[in-house]
Protein backbone atom coordinates (compact mmCIF):
# COMPACT_ATOMS: atom_id res chain seq x y z
CA UNK A 1 0.00 0.00 0.00
CA UNK A 2 3.04 2.39 0.58
CA UNK A 3 4.56 2.22 -3.04
CA UNK A 4 1.02 2.92 -4.99
CA UNK A 5 1.41 6.09 -6.94
CA UNK A 6 -0.64 7.29 -9.79
CA UNK A 7 -2.12 11.01 -11.45
CA UNK A 8 -4.96 12.89 -11.60
CA UNK A 9 -6.27 16.00 -12.27
CA UNK A 10 -8.71 18.48 -10.28
CA UNK A 11 -10.87 18.82 -12.58
CA UNK A 12 -12.93 15.77 -12.66
CA UNK A 13 -10.77 14.09 -9.93
CA UNK A 14 -11.61 10.35 -9.66
CA UNK A 15 -12.21 8.23 -6.69
CA UNK A 16 -9.44 5.18 -8.07
CA UNK A 17 -7.57 7.50 -9.14
CA UNK A 18 -6.25 8.84 -5.25
CA UNK A 19 -3.13 6.81 -3.99
CA UNK A 20 -2.67 6.53 -0.11
CA UNK A 21 -1.03 9.39 1.31
CA UNK A 22 2.91 9.41 0.87
CA UNK A 23 4.68 12.47 2.84
CA UNK A 24 5.31 15.80 4.44
CA UNK A 25 7.14 17.70 1.57
CA UNK A 26 8.81 21.12 1.97
CA UNK A 27 8.12 20.74 5.89
CA UNK A 28 10.35 21.36 8.89
CA UNK A 29 11.53 18.73 11.10
CA UNK A 30 10.11 19.30 14.65
CA UNK A 31 12.74 19.79 17.59
CA UNK A 32 12.49 17.92 20.55
CA UNK A 33 11.01 20.72 22.88
CA UNK A 34 8.29 21.71 20.08
CA UNK A 35 7.38 18.18 20.01
CA UNK A 36 7.05 17.62 23.85
CA UNK A 37 5.11 20.91 23.89
CA UNK A 38 2.86 20.24 20.57
CA UNK A 39 3.45 17.15 19.82
CA UNK A 40 3.45 14.48 22.82
CA UNK A 41 0.48 12.71 21.27
CA UNK A 42 1.88 11.96 17.23
CA UNK A 43 2.85 8.40 17.17
CA UNK A 44 4.70 6.52 14.16
CA UNK A 45 3.63 2.99 12.94
CA UNK A 46 5.56 0.63 11.67
CA UNK A 47 4.85 -3.15 10.58
CA UNK A 48 7.03 -5.63 12.45
CA UNK A 49 7.54 -7.32 9.24
CA UNK A 50 7.10 -5.04 6.33
CA UNK A 51 9.36 -2.73 8.01
CA UNK A 52 6.17 -0.15 6.20
CA UNK A 53 5.26 3.37 8.23
CA UNK A 54 2.76 5.36 9.01
CA UNK A 55 1.54 8.23 11.16
CA UNK A 56 -1.21 7.88 13.94
CA UNK A 57 -2.03 10.03 16.96
CA UNK A 58 -3.22 8.78 20.56
CA UNK A 59 -6.47 10.30 21.46
CA UNK A 60 -6.82 8.48 24.15
CA UNK A 61 -4.11 6.53 27.30
CA UNK A 62 -4.74 3.00 25.23
CA UNK A 63 -6.43 4.42 21.84
CA UNK A 64 -4.51 5.54 18.57
CA UNK A 65 -6.47 6.97 15.79
CA UNK A 66 -5.33 6.33 12.10
CA UNK A 67 -6.02 5.59 8.81
CA UNK A 68 -8.23 2.84 8.35
CA UNK A 69 -5.82 1.17 5.78
CA UNK A 70 -2.97 1.48 8.65
CA UNK A 71 -5.07 -0.11 10.85
CA UNK A 72 -3.37 -3.73 11.94
CA UNK A 73 -2.31 -5.56 14.50
CA UNK A 74 1.00 -6.15 12.29
CA UNK A 75 1.59 -2.67 13.09
CA UNK A 76 3.57 -1.50 16.49
CA UNK A 77 3.05 1.80 17.64
CA UNK A 78 6.05 4.13 18.34
CA UNK A 79 5.91 6.97 20.99
CA UNK A 80 7.04 9.44 22.97
CA UNK A 81 10.29 10.40 20.82
CA UNK A 82 9.92 12.90 17.86
CA UNK A 83 12.65 10.27 16.42
CA UNK A 84 10.81 7.01 15.96
CA UNK A 85 13.81 5.12 15.77
CA UNK A 86 14.20 5.91 19.88
CA UNK A 87 10.48 5.63 20.91
CA UNK A 88 8.82 3.48 23.02
CA UNK A 89 7.13 1.09 21.01
CA UNK A 90 3.67 -0.33 22.29
CA UNK A 91 2.26 -3.60 20.97
CA UNK A 92 -1.20 -2.88 19.92
CA UNK A 93 -3.85 -5.43 21.30
CA UNK A 94 -6.91 -4.55 18.91
CA UNK A 95 -7.55 -3.76 15.11
CA UNK A 96 -10.78 -1.48 14.34
CA UNK A 97 -11.74 -0.41 10.57
CA UNK A 98 -14.43 1.52 10.12
CA UNK A 99 -17.27 -0.72 8.97
CA UNK A 100 -18.06 1.80 6.16
CA UNK A 101 -14.32 1.55 4.70
CA UNK A 102 -13.84 0.77 1.22
CA UNK A 103 -10.14 0.02 0.12
CA UNK A 104 -11.34 1.11 -3.16
CA UNK A 105 -12.75 4.19 -3.34
CA UNK A 106 -11.06 5.46 0.05
CA UNK A 107 -13.90 6.53 1.83
CA UNK A 108 -13.83 6.18 5.20
CA UNK A 109 -10.52 5.57 5.91
CA UNK A 110 -10.48 5.86 9.67
CA UNK A 111 -9.48 3.23 12.24
CA UNK A 112 -8.49 2.76 16.22
CA UNK A 113 -5.77 0.83 17.55
CA UNK A 114 -5.93 -0.27 21.08
CA UNK A 115 -3.19 -0.84 22.58
CA UNK A 116 -1.97 -3.42 24.39
CA UNK A 117 -0.77 -0.92 27.45
CA UNK A 118 -1.77 2.73 28.33
CA UNK A 119 0.43 5.53 27.48
CA UNK A 120 1.37 8.23 29.72
CA UNK A 121 0.92 11.23 27.29
CA UNK A 122 -1.55 14.23 26.45
CA UNK A 123 -3.85 12.85 23.81
CA UNK A 124 -4.97 15.15 21.14
CA UNK A 125 -7.82 17.02 21.23
CA UNK A 126 -10.39 15.61 19.16
CA UNK A 127 -13.11 17.92 16.75
CA UNK A 128 -16.61 17.77 17.70
CA UNK A 129 -19.23 17.40 15.41
CA UNK A 130 -19.68 21.15 15.26
CA UNK A 131 -16.52 21.94 15.12
CA UNK A 132 -15.79 20.65 12.21
CA UNK A 133 -18.51 22.09 10.46
CA UNK A 134 -17.51 25.51 12.24
CA UNK A 135 -13.49 25.12 11.48
CA UNK A 136 -13.35 23.22 7.89
CA UNK A 137 -13.71 26.07 5.56
CA UNK A 138 -11.83 27.33 2.45
CA UNK A 139 -9.02 29.22 2.96
CA UNK A 140 -8.09 27.77 6.53
CA UNK A 141 -4.38 26.94 7.54
CA UNK A 142 -4.27 23.95 8.92
CA UNK A 143 -0.97 21.92 10.64
CA UNK A 144 -0.21 18.84 9.14
CA UNK A 145 3.01 16.29 10.39
CA UNK A 146 4.24 12.79 9.49
CA UNK A 147 7.17 10.89 9.44
CA UNK A 148 6.80 10.51 5.81
CA UNK A 149 9.01 10.21 2.74
CA UNK A 150 10.39 14.55 2.08
CA UNK A 151 11.31 13.77 -1.34
CA UNK A 152 11.08 11.50 -3.94
CA UNK A 153 13.35 8.55 -3.77
CA UNK A 154 14.52 9.54 -0.20
CA UNK A 155 13.73 6.77 2.73
CA UNK A 156 10.84 7.57 5.65
CA UNK A 157 11.94 10.09 7.91
CA UNK A 158 13.22 9.01 11.28
CA UNK A 159 12.19 12.82 12.92
CA UNK A 160 8.88 14.32 12.87
CA UNK A 161 8.19 16.37 10.33
CA UNK A 162 5.21 19.79 10.09
CA UNK A 163 4.24 22.10 7.98
CA UNK A 164 1.70 24.61 7.84
CA UNK A 165 -1.40 24.01 4.90
CA UNK A 166 -3.95 26.63 3.12
CA UNK A 167 -7.44 24.78 2.48
CA UNK A 168 -7.45 25.67 -1.15
CA UNK A 169 -10.07 24.97 -3.86
CA UNK A 170 -11.79 22.92 -0.23
CA UNK A 171 -14.53 20.07 -1.59
CA UNK A 172 -15.94 17.92 1.44
CA UNK A 173 -17.72 14.47 1.00
CA UNK A 174 -19.75 12.16 3.53
CA UNK A 175 -16.55 11.12 5.07
CA UNK A 176 -13.85 13.37 4.22
CA UNK A 177 -12.69 16.53 2.65
CA UNK A 178 -10.09 17.13 -0.67
CA UNK A 179 -8.10 20.51 -0.87
CA UNK A 180 -5.28 21.44 -3.01
CA UNK A 181 -1.70 21.93 -1.94
CA UNK A 182 0.39 24.49 -3.36
CA UNK A 183 3.73 24.23 -1.64
CA UNK A 184 3.91 21.95 0.95
CA UNK A 185 1.74 18.34 1.70
CA UNK A 186 2.12 14.67 2.62
CA UNK A 187 4.27 11.95 1.10
CA UNK A 188 4.97 8.16 1.48
CA UNK A 189 4.11 7.25 5.35
CA UNK A 190 2.01 10.07 6.56
CA UNK A 191 -0.50 8.47 5.42
CA UNK A 192 -3.20 8.28 8.90
CA UNK A 193 -1.20 11.38 10.52
CA UNK A 194 -3.19 14.55 11.52
CA UNK A 195 -4.41 17.65 9.94
CA UNK A 196 -4.79 20.24 12.81
CA UNK A 197 -7.09 23.28 13.05
CA UNK A 198 -7.09 26.21 15.71
CA UNK A 199 -9.76 26.65 17.77
CA UNK A 200 -10.70 30.68 18.90
CA UNK A 201 -8.31 30.15 21.68
CA UNK A 202 -5.52 28.92 19.33
CA UNK A 203 -5.33 25.36 20.62
CA UNK A 204 -5.02 22.88 17.49
CA UNK A 205 -7.96 20.18 17.44
CA UNK A 206 -7.78 17.04 15.47
CA UNK A 207 -9.84 17.75 11.88
CA UNK A 208 -8.96 15.27 9.69
CA UNK A 209 -6.73 11.98 9.05
CA UNK A 210 -4.11 11.68 6.18
CA UNK A 211 -5.71 9.18 3.85
CA UNK A 212 -5.05 9.73 -0.19
CA UNK A 213 -3.09 12.39 -2.90
CA UNK A 214 -3.04 12.91 -6.26
CA UNK A 215 -0.36 14.42 -8.63
CA UNK A 216 3.14 14.21 -7.63
CA UNK A 217 3.04 16.00 -4.19
CA UNK A 218 6.76 14.35 -3.08
CA UNK A 219 8.86 15.73 -6.07
CA UNK A 220 6.80 19.20 -6.79
CA UNK A 221 5.13 19.86 -3.55
CA UNK A 222 2.35 20.47 -4.81
CA UNK A 223 -1.20 18.55 -5.64
CA UNK A 224 -4.74 17.13 -4.54
CA UNK A 225 -4.92 15.84 -0.58
CA UNK A 226 -7.68 13.88 0.93
CA UNK A 227 -8.34 13.71 4.34
CA UNK A 228 -10.35 11.79 6.41
CA UNK A 229 -13.10 13.76 8.35
CA UNK A 230 -12.89 12.89 11.84
CA UNK A 231 -16.11 15.25 12.46
CA UNK A 232 -17.83 13.13 10.34
CA UNK A 233 -16.42 9.67 11.94
CA UNK A 234 -16.74 10.79 15.39
CA UNK A 235 -20.01 8.41 16.57
CA UNK A 236 -17.48 5.51 15.36
CA UNK A 237 -14.86 6.94 17.75
CA UNK A 238 -17.16 7.45 20.35
CA UNK A 239 -18.77 3.81 20.35
CA UNK A 240 -14.94 2.40 21.16
CA UNK A 241 -13.37 5.03 22.84
CA UNK A 242 -15.72 5.82 25.96
CA UNK A 243 -14.05 8.75 27.77
CA UNK A 244 -14.75 11.03 24.78
CA UNK A 245 -18.33 9.71 24.89
CA UNK A 246 -20.64 12.69 25.72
Amino acid sequence: MWKRRCLATWAGIGLLALAPAWAIVNGTIVSEARYAARFPWAVALVGKESGGVCTAQLIAPDWVLTAAHCTSTSMAVRVGDRDRTRARVVQVAEAIQHPRYDAKTGAWDIGLLRLAAPVAAMPVPVASVVEGRELLREGALAVIAGWGRRATGLGHSELLVESEVALAGLRREESRFIFIDRASGPCGGDSGGPLLLPRADGQLVLAGIASRVAGDLCAAGGGISLYSDVAAARGFIEGHVRSLAP
